[in-house]
Parts: structure tokens; sequence; C-alpha cells
């Protein structure tokens, strides 16, 4: 046996140091090539990735390119072609799988560009098995259209490595290749660097590049800064939360000018958000109130929030976006169609939370509005009462109140809660304001999950009621807070312009043939299906199935189609 493996060992001799030594200088030119066409293919990223608006950013993203993609090539390079290079003696075998290996990787950087344009992410296991073992052909055929030019970059390939080799001793007499070997190496020392002090500065224009190229893991050092007293970590924290990730992509909405026609209906608008409230506690003994009430009003039975927390929620019930919208957000601050419609139409508001609006995403929301303190729900209320009193009936009003339910197992609670809605109602009836004021109540998420699935029922189904001028029933279909603003702008507000440039839901007071319901956070794309069944699938292309009973199943793939539509409607605000 230890014969056999030195002869398959090469052999250390004059002809073999030689021969190995041009490899490695042809290798270092081949890798060279590459990094040329890697950027040729890659700069297709500038079109489909968010372009910076900002001198920095648009300097940040050529620098990032030529230093990313440089040290890519070169790291492939160096730990599959070098090592190779001393192992087969033969050296038209190793240019022939240098060739291979660089056409393989040339291709799978072109698929990728693709893959971003089309879904916002980069190639995965997940993904490839999609690409290439579709459910339907049209699709498939479509695909398959991309590894057209596999066959031309293969040929590019080869007459490079047959050319280089024969002008080996040219190149070696060239002094330039020091110089672009230097540029790139500070360029991806510079790349690193200029994040690193982006994300130090909170200079989004920057940071908001991190995810555009696949193996991308810009440096931070919020440790090393924080160690050194360069930053405050915890007001640095507070920050990022009120106006959203750093690296957070940038918000198209809406997406082109509104139309309106001019005879809105001036009705008043009333919106409760109850807070944490389920559809399990509506009724006769825990609710008594709201279990009547509900008798009177539009009952949705299988409505879902956008998301999986409560400014996911909150986000979705006024913008009508998905909870990945949420940083985006956070970032812009601009007000929904909904709002800025109202204030157009010189609506009073009078808004009112139990906790003060602490949420960030109401600063975002009513950016432009004085929000009242409040201790508790009971304070809010008493607020909205008062504010109530004094309302002008010259103009119609828009109310928001804020409240929560708390822990839904404390019946003596609940009840409690229960009573102040039947409060709310009493009011309006004796001002006369219960005929010409549209009350929507629903919650911007439901109870903490118990589970892994933090899209859990439990957490995103919430009860939603409509109450306008005794209308009542149950509508049994699939609905969800991104459906509330589309309906109120198209029904009573004169929008004539398609929902698509700035809800990602739809009008409920039309017939429609929704299979499935979308929900987001920052990291997941979520298909929700009529009996529960939830497909996952999040940016880095991992995939995870929740079947009806809630019970995580990894067998299941999903459905390419399906797959293709959830990427397509979650990312459509995205600004590219």
């Amino acid at each position: 046996m230890l014969s056999l493996i030195q002869r398959l060992l090469p052999k250390n001799s004059l002809q073999y140091r030689e021969e190995t030594s041009r490899r490695i200088v042809w290798g270092h030119w081949f890798a060279l090539f590459n990094i040329v066409i890697a950027l040729s293919l890659s700069s297709r990223y500038a079109f489909n990735a968010d372009w910076p608006n900002t001198l920095l950013g648009k300097l940040y993203f050529f620098l990032s390119l030529f230093g990313h993609f440089s040290f890519v090539v070169f790291a492939f390079y160096l730990l599959l072609l070098f090592p190779l290079s001393f192992v087969i003696g033969n050296t038209r075998t190793f240019r022939g799988l240098s060739v291979v290996v660089a056409t393989i990787g040339m291709t799978m950087l072109l698929v990728d560009t693709e893959v971003f344009k089309q879904f916002y992410l980069h190639l995965s296991p997940l993904v490839w098995d999609l690409l290439v073992n579709p459910d339907e052909s049209e699709l498939s055929r479509q695909w398959q259209l991309l590894f057209v030019p596999m066959p031309l970059i293969l040929l590019a390939e080869m007459l490079y490595s047959r050319w280089c080799w024969q002008k080996l001793r040219s190149f070696n007499r060239q002094k330039w290749g020091k110089y672009v070997a230097t540029f790139f190496l500070l360029a991806f020392m510079g790349t690193h660097l200029f994040y690193a002090f982006a994300d130090m500065s909170l200079y989004r224009p920057v940071t908001a590049q991190r995810a555009n190229y696949p193996l991308s893991y810009p440096m931070t050092a919020r440790s090393f800064l924080e160690k050194h007293g360069l930053i405050d970590r915890e007001s640095f924290d507070q920050t990022i939360e009120e106006n959203g990730r750093l690296d957070g992509f940038f918000l198209n909405y809406p997406k082109a000018h509104l139309h309106f026609d001019n005879k809105p209906d001036n009705i008043n608008l009333l919106f409760i958000n109850l807070s944490g409230l389920t559809d399990s506690v509506i009724t006769p003994e825990l609710m008594p109130n709201l279990s009547e009430l509900s008798t009177h009003s539009r009952r949705f039975t299988q409505h879902y929030t956008a998301g999986d927390t409560e400014m996911a929620g909150v986000a979705s019930l006024f913008y009508s976006l998905s909870g990945k919208y949420v940083d985006a957000i956070l970032t812009k601050k601009s007000p929904p169609v909904l709002i800025s419609r109202l204030q157009n139409l010189d609506y009073q508001f009078g808004l009112f939370s139990h906790n003060s609006f602490a949420n960030p995403i109401y600063q975002a929301l009513f950016e432009n509005f004085a929000l009242p303190q409040a201790k508790d729900s009971v304070d809010a209320l008493r607020q909205w009462n008062l504010w109530l009193e004094t309302e002008k009936t010259s103009a119609p009003f828009f109310s928001y109140l804020d409240l929560a339910i708390g822990d839904i197992h404390n019946e003596k609670h609940v009840k409690f809660v229960d009573s102040q809605l039947r409060f709310i109602w009493d009011r309006l009836t004796a001002k006369g304001l219960d005929k010409n004021t549209f009350i929507l109540l629903t919650s911007d998420i439901g109870q903490q999950s118990t589970t892994d699935n933090s899209f859990d029922a439990q957490s995103t189904k919430v009860p939603m009621l409509m109450f306008w001028q005794g209308d009542s029933g149950i509508y049994n279909g699939m609905s969800s807070h991104l459906d509330i603003a589309p309906t109120l702008l198209s029904h009573f507000f004169g929008m004539t312009s398609p929902l698509t440039l700035y809800s990602q839901g739809i009008d409920l007071t039309k017939e429609n043939e929704r299979k499935w319901l979308l929900s987001a956070s920052y990291n997941w794309d979520v298909a929700i299906m009529p009996n529960g069944e939830q497909y996952q699938i999040n940016k880095k292309g991992d995939f995870r199935h929740y079947n009806e009973n809630g019970i995580k199943d990894a067998d299941v793939r999903p459905p390419l189609a399906l797959f293709f539509q959830l990427i397509h409607q979650s990312n459509q605000f995205v600004e590219k």
C-alpha cells in the first residue's frame, strides 16, 4: 500500500518543480481573466439592486463590486486550483479541469444575477432544486434559457486557457500584474472598512447594499467600537429600533401618483385595535357585550395579520404592506395612502393609545400629529371620550383607539375590557354618530405563539369585525389586514388608481379567487393556505412547511408556481 501511495505522489524532481511553477503562474493569470468575466456578469446587480442615491453610496457600490468578486474568484483559485497544481502532473488535465470549474462558476454567477432580479435573493439549495426540477414545464423552459450562454463561456475559457499558456513567457515579463493585484487587494480591504464606518455612522445608502452580492458578509465593528468607547451601544441599538435595520431595502410606495374622484363619502372612521384579542374570547361567557355587538357586524372568520409582530400588524393595517416592509417604513417615515387621503379631505383626527404610542411604527404612521400621552387603556379611553365631546360635527373624523386586552386567561380583566367596548358604543350612540361611522375592530397581533413558528395561527389569526349601517353576516373567505386600506379607499374615498400601486391586498367588496394569504417578516416570506397550512421561505432560501395542524413537515417541497407568486408579491414594493 505504501509503495502504491508513493507512486501516486508527484516526484520532487527539477522538471516537476518547473512544471508546477508554470502551472501556478498560469493559474494566477487565469484567475485574473475570470475576475474580469465575473465583474462583467456581476454588473447586472447594478440594475437589479437598490441603486444608491448618494455619491458615497455609488462609490461604495463600485468599490465593493471590484473588491468582493476579485476576492471570491481568487479565493476559489487558492482553495481549489492552487492545491491541484501540485497534485495533477499532466498540464492539459490541470488546465482542462480549471476550465470546467471556471465555466461552472461563471454560469452559476449568471444564474444568480437572474435569481436576484426575480426574487431579490441569491442561489441556495432550495432555489436550485426548484429551478432544475420545476413542477411546470413552461417555467422550466424559461429558466433553461439561462444555461444557453454556458457553451460560449466554456469556449472563451478554453481559448484563453490555451492562449495564456502559449504566451506565458510574455506574461511573466509584464510589470502591471502586481499593480492590478494591489488594486484588487485595496478594493477588498476598502470595502470592509467603508462598510464598517457606514455601519457605525448609520449611513443607509451603504449599509442597504449588504445583501447585493452572493457570499457577501461585510465587516461590522460594533463590539470593537463599543469596547473603545467610540459608540454607545444602547443608544445605537435604540436608534436602529426606531429607524429600521441598517441593511434594510428602500421603499417604493406608492409606486405612482394616485388618482381620486371628487365625490368621496364624508363618513366617520373609528379603528379599534385591541392588541392580543383572539376569536376564542369573543363568547357570551367571556365578552358578552362584544359577542352581542358582533351579531350586528360583518365578521371575518379567516382573518390574518400580515406579520408576526405588533409593528407588522399595524403596518399591514394602515399601509397595506406586509411585515417585510416595517424597517423600510421606519426609515422613510412617509404616511400611508389612507392617512394622506384623510388629511387631504380635512378629516379631524383623534388618536389615542394605551401606552402613548410607544411602538416605533406609530412615529412613522402619525409623524405629523401631536400624539397624546396615556398611562393605560382606561386613560386612553378617557381622553377619547373628552375628544369626542369637543369634536366638531362640521367635518368628518378619523379616530384610532389603540387598546390592549392583556392576558386572555384573566377572566376578570377580559370582562373589564368588554365593558370598555360597550362604553364606546354607548357614547357613539348618544352622540348620534353610530349611523355615519364605519367602525373596524381588530387586533395587530394575537397571543404569543407557543411553538417555534412565529407565524402560528395563535399569533397571526385575529378577529375582524366591521360595523356599518347595520350590515351583518359572516365572511368565510380568507382576509387580511392588507385588504382593509384598499377596501376603504375604493369604497368610500374615491380611489380610482389600481390597488397594486399602493397595496398588497384586495378589495373585499369584489369577487376574488384568492388561494392563499401573504404574511412576512424581515427574514421570512409566508404563504398561508385556506386550511391553515403554511409555506415559509427566508432570505437565504431556506424553507419550512407547517401542515394544517401547525406541525413542521420537513419532507414537503414547495410548489414552484406558489414560490414565484409568493416572492413576486412580497417584493413588489422593494425599490430597485
